[in-house]
């Protein structure tokens, strides 16, 4: 029996390396994006691995849209038994700075989003029969302040609320709920950040990475490989006694 992972935000970063791992721990994986480009690119790098994988172009800020593709991966392969909510975005502006749309955008995609999808890939699984597994990606920004990531923080804490009210809402379901809170992670979202930071310092952006390598305990930034290997395991079947937990992926930088 084919067992259905879906992961939002599937067409580029760490959404992709998420896909990669859970295709090869055996998984048919529905590949969700607003960018068709960098869909195709995912499914036809897991293509030629043999991967089974379903690509579903949709804006997850649209509470219709995230229906329609609940509705299409069911139609394609008649379960879901994991759900990854992977997609988001990110602004860094000063604390002062930060605009009524910045904070609309981090919230409705960030966490409005995570709250929807987990709730109809739940009903989903409860009407499949389906013991399923959901993994929301937080952040460590969302463990504490940030001057310049205030919205951003904001959600990523909103998504670890969820997690938690969600794992409890759906264990009498069979349902797990967990989320992993990354760290730096070698993407370009990392790079843009660092790009912004580096202005308001007035440093080269590869100054403002260092000095943010120089507080990790384990020296180095993740790969996004690092955080698909946590986020398979809470998809696997040894953490089928593990829900409503946060787990930080951070090399040490954060440790509450």
């Amino acid at each position: 029996m084919t067992t259905v992972a879906v992961v939002t935000g599937a067409g580029q970063g760490i959404g992709r390396a998420i896909a990669r791992r859970l295709c090869g721990d055996g998984f048919a994986v529905a590949l969700v994006d607003l960018n068709a480009g960098g869909l195709a690119e995912t499914a036809e790098e897991l293509g030629r691995d043999g991967a089974q994988t379903l690509q579903v172009q949709a804006d997850l800020t649209e509470i219709g849209n995230i229906a329609r593709a609940i509705d299409q991966v069911g139609e394609a392969w008649g379960r879901i038994d994991a759900l990854v909510n992977n997609a988001g975005r990110e602004v860094t502006r000063p604390f002062l700075e930060t605009t009524e749309a910045d904070w609309d955008a981090m919230l409705t995609l960030n966490l409005r989003t995570v709250f929807f999808a987990t709730q109809l890939a739940a009903r989903a699984m409860i009407a499949g029969g389906v013991h399923g597994r959901i993994v929301n990606i937080a952040s460590i920004a969302g463990r504490s302040g940030r001057a310049d990531q205030a919205a951003y923080g904001a959600a990523k804490a909103g998504v670890i609320s969820v997690t938690r009210s969600a794992a409890l809402a759906l264990a009498a379901r069979g349902i797990t709920v967990n989320a992993v809170c990354p760290g730096v992670v070698d993407t370009a979202m990392t790079q843009r950040i660092h790009d912004i930071r580096s202005k308001m310092a007035g440093i080269s952006p590869e100054e403002s990475l260092r000095r943010m390598i120089a507080r990790i305990p384990l020296g180095r930034i993740a790969s996004p490989d690092d955080v698909a290997r946590a986020v398979a395991f809470f998809c696997s079947p040894q953490a089928e006694y593990v829900t409503g937990q946060a787990l930080n992926v951070c090399g040490g930088i954060e440790m509450d």
